[in-house]
């Protein structure tokens, strides 16, 4: 059977010990892809071509394949549900303002403004699914791209040290990595700094995380925990 066959726009996906791992984010769901099914992926993406009529070509794929693929909501066969058949690559980061030690101190006003951006993020992400949010966030960020500001590491990590300090009087962290980065994306974002949200996920044993990242700069995490994670979607 020859078709093209396209990732579907609410798919992503990664490489991991020639194995791949798929987000789909309209139904909040990770799919483990074996070997086998992961070269019938690399043969299509080698082969295939998305647009034009001089880029026709076609791969051949089983059809229980294509079908179990299409079913999870992975694959499509229609151009305007797909995108390019493309495993995410994202730089690993290369340093964490978190492993940086400081002296904790209070800021009142970052308190308040965060306790009111908490309010805000925590009926956005109980009410909205994960597409819902980071298509709002890619949204957001593509707002942003002619208005971005170039920061240097010290101004960075100042605004940082801020969040950090201040979100104790707040929210916990623990166990909220979603929220938590969603929260951070938001500040750096909306100030017009082209900051990264990048969900990462690990085989062994199975988990996933997310985190947010300035030029490969870890902002709300530790590098040693997020250099476990291979990046999956990148906002």
């Amino acid at each position: 059977m020859t078709q093209q066959i396209f990732q579907n726009q609410a798919a992503s996906y990664c490489l991991l010990d020639n194995v791949s791992v798929f987000l789909d984010r309209r139904n909040d769901k990770y799919h483990y892809i074996d070997r086998e099914k992961t070269e019938f992926l690399n043969s299509l993406r080698k082969g295939s071509a998305l647009e034009g009529s001089n880029q026709s070509k076609t791969s051949y794929l089983p059809d229980d394949v294509i079908f179990e693929l299409k079913k999870k909501h992975l694959l499509t066969t229609e151009l305007r549900e797909g995108k390019k058949l493309q495993p995410v690559e994202h730089p690993r980061p290369r340093a964490s303002i978190y492993d940086v030690y400081w002296g904790k101190r209070l800021y009142p006003m970052t308190i308040i403004r965060l306790a009111l951006t908490y309010a805000v993020m925590q009926r956005r992400i109980m009410s909205k699914t994960l597409y819902q949010i980071t298509q709002q966030a890619e949204i957001l960020k593509a707002d942003t791209k002619f208005r971005t500001l170039q920061k240097n590491d010290e101004e960075i990590f100042n605004t940082t040290k801020r969040l950090i300090d201040s979100r104790y009087f707040v929210y916990t962290y623990k166990d909220k990595c979603l929220f938590d980065s969603c929260l951070f994306f938001h500040h750096f974002i909306t100030q017009a700094i082209p900051v990264n949200w990048v969900f990462g996920v690990n085989l062994f044993p199975f988990s996933a995380h997310s985190w947010v990242e300035y030029k490969g700069l870890v902002l709300n995490d530790r590098l040693e925990r997020v250099a476990a994670f291979t990046p999956v979607y990148v906002v």
